[in-house]
């Protein structure tokens, strides 16, 4: 009898701490310049760790990824991935592209769905909202 109350408050406890949010993450890619529609994909990274990756598919049908993350204020990645010439390499100036296709930052996840949606402007930049996909 005295173990309900033990048991009551590890139930309560882990059903509070594992709770956890969608995250959905929409890109889109403008300024495709012809003959490099390339395949891409898209990764969410969260704390270092892989949390999901987007279905491939040609730059210009852009596309949305959606992955769970632990409620609490993490560390995201997201990156898009270039096929070239048959191996994935992340679409940055690094690896001599014109844009970073990319966004880091910190976001506080709670019982709401979080959105973001970046814009791939080849011409100009990534932009990036959390609101509605940016405009050029």
């Amino acid at each position: 009898m005295k173990s309900l109350p033990l048991l009551f408050l590890l139930l309560f406890s882990s059903f509070v701490f594992g709770q956890t949010s969608f995250f959905t993450t929409t890109f889109k890619f403008i300024g495709i310049d012809k003959g490099k529609d390339h395949l891409c994909k898209t990764q969410v990274w969260v704390n270092g760790t892989l949390a999901g990756e987007s279905v491939e598919a040609n730059q210009s049908d852009g596309g949305l990824l959606t992955v769970e993350v632990p409620f609490g204020t993490h560390r995201i990645r997201i990156i898009n991935l270039v096929k070239y010439e048959g191996r994935w390499e992340e679409h940055t100036l690094q690896n001599l592209y014109s844009i970073d296709c990319l966004w880091e930052g910190k976001h506080t996840f709670d019982q709401k769905i979080s959105n973001i949606y970046l814009l791939f402007n080849i011409d100009d930049e990534t932009k990036v909202s959390w609101d509605k996909m940016p405009k050029k």
